[in-house]
């Protein structure tokens, strides 16, 4: 067991940790920046769209290009994958352009499936969170990930890094056909690891992950303003909230 303290907060009794992996221990505005800009330039080859358009689809999938920077308030930081391909179809009815979930998703399959042949160039480890997460690995804390991304993208990051061994159970988005926020994902991790939600914290960069842990029945989440959302809004979620996770103190019981 251990405790985890900042000068405003102590969190005690903790024999487990959850992570989500972008913008928690990848830099996301790098990543996703990029993988938004593929898919974009691919929706306006696929619907003969004008090339103009590409800063707009950009925005509408929450990337501003002029910038190189995600939107903290956009769909990419607020809602997990379905959510965000519904909003984008709506979206491109602006554009006069109808279209389907399931055409918009075939879409976004087949640019991960260019994407992450060379996704070691798109990839940015958080420098702080690893070094975080090395330390309660090494002090016997079980360490899971749930994300929305896909397990088989975030198992190729792992083995890029040679992170394996410091995770112990990944669910993903094809892991469950549940959301993120449900907890049902949270709760796979959970089962995987032989947790006891009591005894297990969150650790994510947005509301969902916050959502994801409620109703996984953890009651502590922990949130970290290196992915797209400050420090002030994340507080109006989480307490438990800090700027980068070096701001822990790991205390052993």
């Amino acid at each position: 067991m251990i405790n985890l303290k900042t000068k405003d907060w102590t969190i005690s009794n903790i024999d487990t940790i959850l992570f989500d992996k972008d913008g928690t221990f990848i830099d996301l505005h790098y990543f996703w920046g990029k993988m938004t800009e593929l898919r974009a330039k691919e929706v306006i080859k696929r619907f003969s769209m004008k090339d103009e358009l590409f800063p707009k689809l950009c925005m509408y999938l929450g990337y501003d290009i002029t910038t190189g920077k995600m939107l903290k308030d956009g769909i990419t930081a607020l809602y997990s994958r379905p959510k965000i391909i519904d909003i984008f179809c709506e979206n491109l009815k602006e554009c006069r352009v109808h279209t389907t979930h399931q055409e918009i998703e075939k879409i976004f399959d087949y640019i991960n499936t260019i994407f992450y042949k060379e996704m070691e160039k798109y990839t940015k480890p958080i420098e702080s969170a690893i070094d975080f997460i090395r330390k309660v690995n090494s002090l016997g804390i079980k360490c899971g990930i749930v994300t929305s991304d896909s397990k088989e993208s975030t198992l190729l990051t792992l083995k890029h890094f040679h992170w394996e061994d410091l995770f112990k159970s990944v669910i993903g988005r094809e892991s469950t056909p549940e959301h993120k926020e449900s907890g049902i994902p949270a709760k796979m991790a959970l089962e995987e690891l032989g947790a006891d939600p009591k005894t297990t914290i969150m650790i994510g960069d947005a509301p969902m992950d916050y959502l994801a842990a409620v109703n996984a029945g953890i009651k502590k989440t922990i949130l970290v303003a290196t992915g797209q959302i400050e420090k002030e809004s994340l507080l109006e979620t989480s307490p438990y909230t800090v700027n980068t996770l070096n701001e822990i103190e790991i205390e052993v019981e």
